[in-house]
């Protein structure tokens, strides 16, 4: 009976399924051809992203619930989950994407994807839960069974998806082979890959639901495994532990970050799944023979120290360097690690039946995870405003040093400092962030930090030569060779307006850092003087003509003194300085010049 009333709710469930893959798949192709031809709503974020949520995560809901479709509560279920993912999507496009780049760059929505995913996951068993019950009370044993099964259908449809297209592939193939291109081209246009895509996916969720005896033994082999690979995790952090332990005391007292929380973290998050792979849904007492389950009771509590150590890891970078939204996630693994790590290590000694009180825990955590994750999908706890905050404070508490001084995150040409971080890293709460920074009338440096700031705003791409907001200085304190020539007015506007070009932005990134001098000096044998703008390593070369100084070429050190330290202004003030013409003189043949390259 049992059976064929699951055979029934599945052939009833089938219209549902198609139904919502057909809308899933034209709306994909709305979406795609929208923003192929640039117009509503791909210009405009916040629709865009709300409507790729809405068409990603509600028809896949709908399918994997399809079998209430007759219920009402289902339908209020699905309301409440548009709404939400309708908003998230919506504060996602306003708030962060609307900040920069463009949507093609579609790397910068794939958190935004693994958040919702998440969340769904999370989420979906609760809700399938009260569809069955029809009451919100919690029995694990559901919320594990759906859970598990959940994932098992995604990732077989998935695959099941990914083998269709693979034939299709070879269809097309074959046929090219007689010079037959049609089904090549068919298969390729957007109108016929979005909707089959969807419909064959939302197929493959049928059929394998349609079989549970099928999730379930795979189900049992994968959990069969993992809870095997528990005892090693349990070795691996009983050793680890014991040589973290010596580490604490300098970790504590130098105060330095002396080991990364991610992979604290990864061992937590690797013993809680294979913990519970071990436990499953509590149904039995005893998984692991006596020996094995007593030396995981022992060695469990040990991950109250991991996390909290990955925890206080955390905390000394983001006192440092401030918050970035990888930190603010990188808090709430942090945070949940705890809570499991405390949670399980207080069900280890309680007896009776192995670990019983996992399953409060797992739910606990769970519920905490999906309001968390809510909330940063909201301007309430979004990572994106934290990290503005946070580097925000930094630049206006301690002005030029945390700017110029703060290395820990920078590249070699000056990326990633707490104004680049705002501009592009922390969406538009950062921009109006740097903004504020960029109108500071008070606080450490604040003339410097305004103007540093309106250059960073001016920056139009991410990893382009950032604004020269130093040059007004450096030409300001420029050291003259010789002493009694000064910068002539019209020569200062024309070096100005060269340290600024893009193509000079990496050369003379740093130049507040390094010895910078001007000199005048006769280079070309025309009995005048040309003036070179000299750095270590590199340097301008401009020369006079009918009464204005021109850029005519640039100046680098020889590769075979790179090895030299050289101190430029030193040298310079002690008169070091000559002038030499080339050794080997250049060859022309037919317009066409050679010059030697030396090699000896």
């Amino acid at each position: 009976m049992e059976d064929e009333a699951r055979s029934s709710a599945a052939r009833a469930a089938l219209p549902v399924i198609l139904m919502a893959g057909v809308a899933q798949g034209w709306v994909l192709y709305g979406l795609h051809h929208a923003i192929k031809d640039h117009h509503w709503p791909a210009t405009d974020q916040p629709w865009l992203i709300a409507l790729y949520a809405l068409a990603v995560f509600i028809p896949a809901t709908l399918q994997l619930l399809a079998e209430h479709a007759r219920r009402a509560a289902l339908w209020r279920l699905v309301a409440i989950l548009t709404a939400a993912y309708f908003y998230f999507g919506w504060h996602h496009g306003a708030s962060v994407s609307s900040a920069g780049e463009p949507f093609s760059r579609s790397e910068g929505y794939f958190p935004l994807a693994l958040l919702l995913t998440v969340l769904w996951l999370m989420a979906l068993p609760f809700a399938q839960s009260r569809l069955t019950t029809g009451h919100w009370t919690i029995q694990y044993h559901s919320l594990f069974a759906n859970a598990w099964r959940n994932k098992l259908m995604l990732a077989e449809a998935a695959l099941f998806t990914g083998l269709f297209w693979l034939l299709l592939f070879l269809w097309q193939m074959l046929f090219h082979m007689l010079g037959i291109d049609y089904f090549r081209e068919l298969f390729e246009e957007p109108i016929f890959v979005y909707p089959v895509t969807s419909l064959t996916f939302g197929c493959a969720l049928h059929l394998i639901g349609s079989i549970e005896r099928l999730t379930a033994v795979v189900l049992e082999q994968i959990l069969n495994v993992l809870k095997w690979l528990g005892l090693l995790a349990g070795v691996i952090l009983a050793f680890f532990t014991i040589a973290l332990v010596f580490k604490l005391p300098g970790l504590l007292f130098t105060g330095q970050k002396a080991i990364g929380a991610a992979w604290l973290l990864w061992l937590t998050a690797v013993v809680v799944l294979l913990l519970n792979a071990a436990y499953r849904d509590g149904s039995v007492s005893q998984p692991y023979p006596k020996w094995i389950a007593q030396f995981l009771r022992v060695v469990v509590p040990l991950t109250v120290i991991i996390s909290s150590t990955a925890l206080y890891a955390l905390w000394m970078r983001s006192r440092h360097y401030g918050l970035t939204v990888e930190r603010v996630w990188a808090f709430v693994v942090a945070g949940a690690a705890l809570l499991y790590s405390v949670g399980y290590s207080l069900s280890a000694f309680r007896r009776g039946a192995w670990f019983a009180d996992m399953a409060r825990v797992n739910v606990a955590v769970a519920i905490a995870l999906i309001a968390v994750i809510s909330a940063a999908l909201t301007p309430l706890l979004s990572p994106y405003r934290l990290a503005a905050d946070s580097q925000f404070r930094l630049v206006r508490e301690r002005g030029v040093e945390v700017i110029d001084g703060n290395r820990a995150n920078q590249d070699r040409y000056g990326h990633n400092t707490p104004l680049h971080y705002l501009r592009f890293d922390a969406g538009e709460y950062g921009v109006r962030k740097l903004k504020e920074l960029a109108a500071m009338q008070t606080g450490p440096d604040a003339q410097v930090v305004r103007r540093k700031a309106r250059g960073m705003l001016d920056q139009k791409q991410r990893w382009g030569p950032l604004p020269g907001s130093d040059v007004p200085d450096v030409l300001a304190k420029l050291s003259i060779f010789p002493a009694d020539r000064t910068l002539d007015p019209d020569l200062k506007d024309e070096l100005m307006s060269d340290l600024l070009k893009p193509e000079n932005g990496f050369a003379f990134q740093r130049l507040s850092e390094e010895k910078v001098a001007g000199i005048y000096v006769e280079l070309n044998d025309d009995n005048s003087d040309e003036f070179v703008f000299l750095t270590a390593n590199r340097g301008l070369v401009y020369e006079r003509r009918e009464g204005h100084w021109v850029l005519v070429g640039a100046l680098s050190a020889k590769s075979d003194d790179f090895s030299q330290r050289l101190d430029l202004l030193g040298e310079l003030g002690k008169g070091n300085m000559s002038t030499a013409a080339p050794k080997w003189k250049e060859l022309s043949i037919g317009g066409r010049r050679f010059r030697v390259d030396a090699r000896r």
